[in-house]
């Protein structure tokens, strides 16, 4: 049998045009089925309420819809680890924050992704302070009042987060740096449980998000006592921040992002991107975010990319320094 070789060149060339306009079709299409945007933290927690805003409005820029599901464990690398291992098309998603692309690989020497390898960025989401919060564990009305406190005290008084290498515990322990304390840190299973035992006294403060902390503040729970940014929270205007009260070379952010698994074809990329900056623009959705304590602010996948190397810079030594590690 005699083999045409131009024949086979051209047939096989005409093979990868055909498959070239599928997969170019297919991206055209895309969204044809509903997308599963991970929350790599339990239901109710800040990153869950972030997913779901996020989710109601992109859906309608990307005429598709988006369903939020939670995914918890080992400090986010659970959920953050599905969408790693998921099939890059762009129907998974996950909500990412500083404790899984920023802190987690560094605590968990097992985690199963790598922070910038494993993802293709999708664009960043927004930022904002935390809230120095405390319950009916201390009577402190100020900073300063519960400075004194936690240093009388040593290491029998204690600070609440929301699980080993979630932000409120690294937010502390920088803090606990700067500051010279000695507090003992209890984790918990999640930002509302964090919360609750503030609440009930069984710890003596937290540093965590506005977001999971404003109901109870504002229910008379919990008492707000500084903000931990550069300037005041707009869902605090009269509360001062870490530095107005007195402490200085303090500062502490939460971040979110939108992330694929690598290697997203581009198309699909540009596409989710733009939907997220649409979606960032939203009045409603801006002044959900801003009553919340959080800035909607949109970092293209380029910028989102270069800040996280720039935090990683800055949150490793620190993890290190702090011999923060778990098993």
């Amino acid at each position: 049998m005699k083999f045409n070789t131009q024949h086979i060149l051209k047939g096989g060339l005409a093979v990868a045009f055909a498959a070239a306009a599928f997969c170019a079709q297919a991206q055209d299409a895309y969204p044809s089925k509903n997308i599963t945007l991970i929350a790599p933290f339990p239901a109710g927690g800040v990153v869950d309420i972030t997913a779901r805003l996020i989710a109601e409005k992109m859906q309608t820029h990307l005429k598709g819809n988006i369903i939020v599901d939670n995914k918890p464990g080992a400090g986010g690398t659970v959920g953050t680890t599905l969408l790693a291992r998921a099939k890059p098309d762009g129907y998974t998603l996950v909500v990412g924050d500083p404790a899984t692309h920023i802190y987690s690989p560094t605590i968990y020497p097992n985690v199963a992704y790598d922070p910038v390898k494993s993802f293709t960025p999708i664009g960043q989401i927004s930022y904002g302070p935390l809230v120095v919060a405390v319950g009916p564990k201390t009577k402190a009305a100020t900073m300063q009042e519960l400075m004194t406190e936690l240093r009388s005290e040593g290491d029998k008084a204690n600070y609440g987060s929301n699980g080993n290498g979630s932000t409120p515990h690294l937010a502390t322990e920088w803090f606990k740096q700067v500051t010279g304390l000695k507090t003992t840190h209890v984790p918990y299973g999640g930002g509302p449980a964090n919360m609750t035992a503030l609440a009930s006294g069984d710890t003596t403060y937290s540093i965590n998000h506005i977001p999971l902390a404003l109901g109870m503040i504002k229910g008379g729970r919990l008492r707000a006592l500084a903000t931990t940014g550069a300037k005041r929270s707009p869902a605090f205007p009269d509360l001062p921040t870490v530095g107005e009260s007195g402490i200085k070379g303090y500062e502490a952010y939460s971040w979110f992002g939108l992330f694929a698994p690598a290697n997203l074809p581009p198309a699909i990329q540009s596409k989710l991107s733009a939907a997220l900056q649409a979606t960032l623009q939203d009045p409603e959705l801006r002044t959900k975010l801003n009553s919340l304590g959080d800035e909607p602010f949109y970092r293209s996948p380029s910028d989102l990319s270069k800040y996280m190397a720039t935090e990683t810079e800055r949150w490793v030594p620190i993890i290190k320094s702090a011999k923060i590690s778990v098993d």
